[in-house]
Parts: C-alpha cells; sequence; structure tokens
C-alpha cells in the first residue's frame, strides 16, 4: 500500500511540474461615463427606455475577442462591483425601481447600458468602471 501511495505521489508531482501553461497578458483601462455623455436610446416602438455609452477599446482586438476575456467592473465608494450590477432603489417618495448596468464588447469597442426598471427619464450620474482585458 505505501508503494502504490508513493508511486501515485510521485506521478502526481511530476505531472504538476509539467509547465504546459501560456503566458498570460493583461491590461487594465479606467474609463469614466460623465452625465453628459449618457446616450439616450428606446427600442423600435419607441418604449423601454435605456441609456448608453461607447468606448473606442483597441485593446480588444481579434486575438482577445476570440481567444481572450473582457472583464468591466463598475467602482463604487472605492469598491469594485463585478458587471452585470443589479440594484434596488426606494426613494423617499416611497417609489421602487431597479437599475441594471452591464456591457457588451467587440473588436476594438465596448458599449455599458443602464436600465432602470422604471425606464426614467433623466440619465444616469457619471460613473466610473474598470475594465480589464486577458489574452
Amino acid at each position: 500500500m505505501k508503494k502504490t501511495l508513493l508511486v501515485l505521489l510521485v506521478a502526481l508531482i511530476v505531472v504538476s511540474c509539467n509547465d504546459t501553461s501560456k503566458d498570460i497578458n493583461m491590461k487594465v483601462v479606467n474609463l469614466r461615463v460623465n452625465n453628459t455623455d449618457w446616450i439616450e436610446n428606446l427600442d423600435t416602438n419607441g418604449l423601454n427606455r435605456y441609456y448608453s455609452a461607447h468606448f473606442s477599446m483597441p485593446e480588444i482586438n481579434s486575438l482577445v475577442f476570440n481567444t481572450g476575456s473582457v472583464n468591466s467592473y463598475i467602482l463604487i465608494n472605492n469598491v469594485q462591483q463585478a458587471l452585470p450590477y443589479v440594484q434596488h432603489y426606494q426613494n423617499t417618495a416611497g417609489k421602487f425601481w431597479t437599475r441594471t448596468i452591464d456591457f457588451d464588447y467587440s473588436v476594438g469597442s465596448m458599449n455599458v447600458y443602464v436600465t432602470d426598471s422604471d425606464f426614467a427619464v433623466d440619465p444616469p450620474n457619471a460613473m466610473d468602471f474598470r475594465v480589464v482585458v486577458v489574452w
């Protein structure tokens, strides 16, 4: 039994020491959307309002798009929260709503979206984002 365990342990060490990993590259980009930068959007029926911001992102090339990863975070009070971010609110008048912040990306660009469940007319305030591009 001890010999079997020793053989398994040696095999595990040999396998774990075999480095077949590739180099991983990463770039962090900080983005800010000012309250005047949000673009109001409506669906094709003129309903379902949401706001968006577009960013040119040369860091997202075809290699990243096809084999890498793009992760986005919203920065709130010096805390990073991964997107999509969903937060529930209530104002002093007792009105409830939910805000969803999400993103999408393609080669060379990224969009951030803010949708309030009550489809509010007022654009969001300024927001800070951190984007981590891995390839």
